[in-house]
């Protein structure tokens, strides 16, 4: 029983230096420190780019808190999109030198319920501003789009997409 109780004590005190806080090593330190720089850099080089590419196509853009540019250029006047309802959409992505990616049509429309479909993040965002029958340029940077992986089909990693969309309809 002494034996058995000698052990536990061990064991517990072996447990409780696995659980005291280890001072971060400063090689950690800088390497995180250097990614944030980096990070911090791509995102603004990546601005700079949509508002180059705004600017070169003199589209009236408006920007919201999270990045996202849009331009309704065709008012629908229909019922507004909220968070639960499935929209249908009409829609061209490309890229900046005008690659196409993907595309759908009203035959074949790209749905998703918005606020809970696996869908690019800005594209929750973006048909959340829209009515039914508006059509819109956005352009989603990386960050709302595919982010560092791209799609690894179409869409390369990084990548700010344009969409040219319309909000066909809402169920």
């Amino acid at each position: 029983m002494k034996h058995l109780i000698l052990c536990c004590v061990l064991v517990l005190a072996g447990c409780n230096g696995c659980s005291e806080k280890k001072d971060v090593p400063g090689h950690y330190t800088d390497v995180q420190a250097h990614l944030i720089e980096a990070n911090k850099k791509k995102h603004a080089d990546e601005t700079l780019r949509i508002k180059e590419f705004i600017t070169e196509n003199k589209w009236p853009m408006q920007e919201t808190s999270s990045g996202l540019h849009y331009w309704i250029y065709e008012d629908g006047g229909g019922e507004q999109a909220t968070l639960g309802k499935r929209a249908s959409l009409k829609y061209v992505i490309t890229l900046f030198d005008g690659t196409e990616c993907y595309r759908a049509d009203e035959n074949n429309p790209g749905t998703f319920v918005i606020g809970q479909d696996n869908v690019e993040t800005g594209l929750h965002e973006m048909v959340q501003l829209m009515r039914v029958g508006d059509k819109a340029k956005v352009i989603l940077p990386s960050h709302l789009a595919f982010g560092l992986t791209g799609d690894s089909a179409k869409i390369p990693r990084d990548a700010s997409l344009v969409y040219d969309i319309q909000l066909l309809a809402l169920n």
